[in-house]
């Protein structure tokens, strides 16, 4: 395969990777719709078979109940029966780390929602136990306009 092709490949696989994760396909004939609508004509169901293989897709449950493909990564949808931001309790950092206090058993739940963010608001990952998360900023000297973002966003009350 010329490096070319491969670029190529490589790109309808990313378009058909962020295609299962925004939307909700319940066939591969709408997988393959979806694609001709990008420019993708004639990207057979075997192909599409294939790619969702390679990609480790499976149907699932998603949140609103309907029978869909998703990634393995997206496959644990949050559930809570709190307002979020009944969890998150304090939110420090000591210019390298963020930490995030949350009710008992509410850390997994934050973590996924933040980890759901990533670059967009400068999270490069997070860790969770059952009560705090650690959050690590993609750069400490944004650290206070992350830490901010996250105070805003969970409307987590301030002591300061």
């Amino acid at each position: 395969m010329t490096q070319n092709k491969q670029k190529e490949e490589q790109e309808l696989l990313q378009i058909f990777k962020s295609l299962i994760k925004q939307g909700t396909y319940r066939s591969q004939e709408e997988l393959a719709y979806a694609l001709a609508e990008r420019g993708y004509e004639n990207i057979s169901q075997s192909k599409v078979s294939r790619m969702l293989a390679k990609l480790g897709a499976v149907k699932t449950r998603n949140s609103q109940n309907e029978i869909c493909y998703n990634l393995p990564d997206a496959l644990i949808v949050p559930k809570t029966k709190h307002p979020i931001e009944t969890i998150a309790l304090d939110l420090k950092h000591n210019n390298y780390q963020i930490i995030l206090k949350t009710g008992t058993g509410g850390a997994p739940l934050m973590a996924r929602v933040l980890d759901s963010l990533e670059e967009s608001i400068g999270i490069l990952g997070t860790i969770a136990g059952d009560d705090t998360v650690l959050i690590i900023p993609e750069d400490i000297d944004q650290i206070e306009r992350i830490s901010q973002a996250i105070i805003e966003m969970l409307d987590i009350p301030t002591q300061r």
